[in-house]
């Protein structure tokens, strides 16, 4: 269920019917102002990591914009990949349609979210909008649920929110908008431009009752976003909804096809990247393992990022 909240006071008019169709492209930002120790550790991007059932967090974006073009006919409809200097180059989409999945790298990294959203859709029609959403989130409804709940106010900026507080993670954006947008210096988005927007456009929020997304750009973050997807919380169950649900029961492991685990290791809520080695007899409790990493026959560990090797008799 959900609550449209009106923000701002209402001047022009926007086509209910056209927002849809005026969709440009989803935006997806892969970089941060600060590199996680996570990202830092895997050498990857953090879109690259993957998730339950073979597929990674960006696979899982692609899939959302895959059902909004088929389902609203939206031809021209793209992904954008936009990644910073100093982050980790993005994989892409593998499978996807020609043109349909862009890696692009952020050209001016001090501008902020704002400033660049107005560079990157410079060359886009002011009556066409586009999706910006967090690359580093794991969302807990379909990603063409939300847009279309944006869709539907009827407004120039919206976005979902939960009533938990989380951090935003998905917009909806008219390209007129970001022309306001000064073309130097950082402008953040939602301090800054919401700001400025919010007394002459019509802004408004869709309110969510529980959180519809979770970040991955921690051990401890990544580990809860697999837990919930486990636990089917994307199919509409709660993550509380089990009193007695122990902590320590293990709910997932995720192993690449390159991770090398013998049939005898134990993988407790834990993560084995391609490259990575688990010996007979090894714990591996909330834990990813990175490539080239070597867990020992009969060693444990246990909520760590592990590049290197964990010998038996160490509990790290």
């Amino acid at each position: 269920m959900e609550m449209v909240r009106v923000q701002s006071s209402v001047k022009g008019h926007v086509d209910r019917v056209g927002v849809l169709s005026a969709i440009d492209s989803v935006m997806v930002l892969c970089g941060s102002v600060h590199t996680s120790p996570l990202a830092r550790s895997v050498g990857r991007s953090l879109v690259d990591l993957p998730l339950l059932g073979g597929k990674s967090i960006v696979q899982r974006h692609y899939e959302g914009v895959q059902k909004l073009w088929e389902k609203h006919k939206l031809d021209s409809l793209r992904m954008r990949l936009i990644y910073d200097k100093d982050g980790q180059v993005p994989a892409g989409v593998q499978n996807a349609e020609p043109g349909r999945c862009v890696v692009e790298r952020d050209p001016s990294p001090i501008r902020g979210v704002a400033g660049l959203l107005s560079d990157a859709t410079e060359g886009i029609e002011d009556d066409r909008y586009i999706v910006v959403c967090n690359g580093a989130v794991v969302f807990l409804e379909p990603l063409h649920e939300l847009v279309e709940s944006m869709a539907v106010t009827e407004s120039d900026v919206s976005f979902v929110a939960s009533s938990d507080g989380s951090p935003v993670g998905v917009w909806l954006i008219r390209c007129g908008l970001l022309r306001s947008i000064k073309p130097v210096g950082y402008i953040d988005l939602k301090e800054q431009a919401l700001d400025m927007w919010r007394d002459d456009h019509r802004v408004r929020v869709v309110q969510r009752y529980r959180p519809y997304a979770m970040t991955t750009r921690s051990l401890s973050e990544y580990v809860e976003a697999l837990h919930a997807i486990a636990g089917g919380y994307t199919s509409g169950s709660s993550l509380d909804e089990d009193p007695y649900r122990e902590d320590w029961e293990s709910s997932f492991q995720v192993a690449e096809p390159g991770a090398d685990i013998d049939p005898e290791a134990r993988m407790h809520d834990a993560i084995a990247l391609d490259g990575s080695r688990v010996g007979k007899g090894a714990v591996v409790v909330r834990s990813v393992l990175c490539d080239g990493a070597v867990v020992q026959p009969g060693a444990i560990v246990a909520d760590q990022v592990v590049t290197g090797t964990i010998r038996k008799g160490r509990v790290s």
